[in-house]
């Protein structure tokens, strides 16, 4: 599982991918990357402004980028467990949409990545959601790096709560 191969203080091997924009306010899926670290193949599932980017968990972690308040979450729909990552903020706002999703799906896991920010004093670069093939879910921070010119570095990974 990914967060296993993460070190806290380590440089970030994450992808960090740009915005998408074109959610039309609904369920979508778009720019979903396959990639390994070490011996773990997992999927990278971009932030979509305006929609609910969505993927086939298909037995493998899931991790998402970048959250400053939107909402990472798992749901079963036709027997597949789908992990998204739900727009939020003004002008892009998906929250409706969204729990319209969850009336009609089943084992519904989800949080906010941006709730369990830990910098330890260094400058804060972004907040990635994770996950796991298990449905664990994980926030990872990551901070700039100033011993390695500035790169990024993992600042922490912290087991994240659920929203009620």
């Amino acid at each position: 599982m990914l967060e296993n191969l993460l070190r806290v203080g380590a440089p970030s091997p994450l992808p960090v991918t740009p915005d998408s924009n074109g959610g039309a306010g609904t369920v979508c899926s778009r720019g979903v990357q396959i990639e390994t670290l070490g011996a773990a193949t997992y999927k990278h599932l971009p932030f979509v402004v305006n929609g609910i980017n969505s993927v086939d968990q298909g037995g493998v972690d899931v991790v998402s980028y970048n959250f400053s308040g939107c909402i990472m979450a798992v749901y079963k729909v036709g027997g597949v467990f789908r992990v998204c990552h739900v727009s939020t903020g003004p002008g892009q706002d998906c929250k409706d949409e969204w729990n319209r999703v969850k009336a009609g799906a089943t084992s519904v896991f989800e949080f906010k990545p941006s709730d369990f920010v830990e910098t330890g004093g260094a400058a804060l670069l972004g907040v990635y959601g994770l996950i796991t093939a298990d449905l664990q879910t994980y926030a990872i921070t990551v901070v700039q790096n100033a011993v390695q010119n500035g790169g990024p570095k993992v600042a922490a990974i912290t087991k994240a709560r659920l929203l009620r």
